[in-house]
């Protein structure tokens, strides 16, 4: 009987210890799924739409970028881990330091984040939805994009290179 308490006791500190279980794997995309994204956002920026009150215009298609998506998991990750929900990092980066550190040189940069939807499209439309995310999707000055899932959260990073 006192061994099973103790091994309960041990199991309880643990668990007290590391409170959490959330995956901070990100979701490998294959190159189908990161085509599929490319065409789901290509598709909107081509017809162009209404962001809240501003229209804005259709606009050239985005590229994938591997660095952009470098960026945006290493966001993705670190508010999984530190269980927050921001554009700022938990140690103050910006997306503009994230992009910089995972090796992309931008002349334009800009982040759209999501939690919560389960899938790409979903988080499209919710962007979509909402003015500034959609303006950020419809902007012309980008050509390039990368985009993370970690457990419920989704980033994307858009941009476009020094030339």
């Amino acid at each position: 009987m006192l061994a099973s308490k103790i091994a309960i006791t041990a199991t309880f500190v643990c668990s007290a210890i590391w409170p959490f279980n959330k995956p901070t794997a990100p979701t490998r995309f294959d190159d189908s799924a990161k085509q599929e994204m490319l065409r789901q956002v290509n598709h909107l920026r081509a017809q162009g739409c209404q962001c809240g009150r501003k229209y804005m215009p259709p606009v050239g298609p985005l590229a994938w970028n591997s660095r952009l998506e470098k960026a945006a998991i290493g966001h993705a990750i670190d508010m999984e881990q530190h269980d927050f929900f921001a554009h700022k990092g938990s140690n103050g980066s910006d997306i503009g330091a994230r992009a910089k550190k995972a090796g992309y040189k931008w002349t334009a940069i800009g982040e759209n984040i999501a939690e919560g939807y389960g899938d790409f499209e979903e988080t499209l439309l919710a962007w979509k939805d909402s003015p500034g995310h959609c303006i950020n999707l419809m902007r012309g000055g980008y050509s390039e994009m990368g985009v993370a899932l970690v457990g419920d959260i989704w980033v994307q990073n858009l941009g476009d290179p020094l030339h």
